[in-house]
């Protein structure tokens, strides 16, 4: 399954903006180490994105958690934040002819295994031109949960997630949706 993919396209979406000027996200962090690289909580925002899974097109809710701020409003003027800190949560349940959706209703999504309700969890940190850092590059979680308290027009909820090195990540999430237009290139600032 191309999850990884899907989770990495997403963190590009994410690290370039979301939310709305007026309904800025906020979320929490404990053990914010993940590569080397410190994470800072300053927004969340959330979208819906398309992928396929094994040919099967779909769709994925996909939260960031991000050390910029303002994120929605700085999309939607087509610019995305340098030097930042995106953690990246991305779910889905598998309906019964294998194609993807967003979270339905609230309930814990796994990492790690390929379940009904499955997420992915990557970080990754960009430069002062907006690329991304190398190392320590995508860093993808090898297993942990998010569970999700509200879904819909605003996700909300909690995580923890487990990096390779050791290194752990929980926190909580409140992030409005923000529409991003998923093809649109956008400015470095």
């Amino acid at each position: 399954m191309r999850v990884i993919a899907l989770a990495a396209v997403g963190l590009a979406v994410v690290s370039c903006g979301g939310g709305s000027a007026s309904n800025i996200g906020s979320a929490t962090l404990t053990g914010s180490t993940v590569g080397g690289q410190a994470i800072v909580a300053n927004d969340a925002i959330a979208t819906t994105v398309s992928f396929k899974a094994n040919g099967v097109p779909g769709r994925a809710a996909l939260i960031g958690i991000t050390s910029a701020s303002g994120i929605c409003p700085m999309i939607m003027s087509g610019k995305q934040p340098k030097s930042t800190q995106v953690l990246s949560l991305t779910a889905f349940h598998l309906q019964p002819d294998f194609s993807p959706t967003p979270p339905p209703t609230a309930g814990t999504y796994s990492v790690g295994a390929l379940v009904i309700d499955h997420a992915v969890g990557l970080f990754a940190a960009t430069d002062a031109s907006c690329n991304v850092l190398s190392p320590p590059g995508v860093v993808q979680a090898s297993s942990g949960t998010v569970t999700f308290t509200s879904v819909g027009s605003r996700y909300a909820g909690s995580f923890e997630l487990s990096f390779g090195f050791g290194e752990h990540v929980t926190g909580t999430f409140d992030a409005p949706v923000c529409p991003v237009n998923e093809s649109a290139t956008l400015a470095c600032r």
